[in-house]
């Protein structure tokens, strides 16, 4: 059975086209490897604020085995409240 991971990184502050490449890159990569790939680009709703935004990916990745992190991560508020959730809760944390 294949692992189901979260792709966390900086999302605000970018334009969507930049986003969207980096995450989709990142999953396709995954993906290669037998990975089951959530991302927050994915489960972003871009009517909602920041807070909602990131409860939405909280609960996306709560659903996964392990969280796996861009090399923009240490850039983004919500990447590092995912990642020290992840690590609180004893997730697998990956850095890329």
């Amino acid at each position: 059975m294949s692992k189901t991971v979260f792709v966390a990184g900086k999302v605000s502050g970018l334009p969507e086209n930049q986003v969207r490449d980096k995450f989709e890159r990142a999953a396709a990569e995954l993906e290669a490897q037998g990975y089951v790939v959530l991302s927050p680009i994915n489960a972003d709703d871009r009517e909602t604020d920041w807070e909602g935004t990131l409860r939405n990916s909280i609960k996306t990745m709560l659903n996964c085995d392990e969280v796996h992190l861009l090399p923009c991560w240490q850039e983004s508020r919500g990447a590092q409240l995912e990642r020290d959730i992840a690590l609180r809760l004893g997730m697998n944390v990956v850095y890329h």
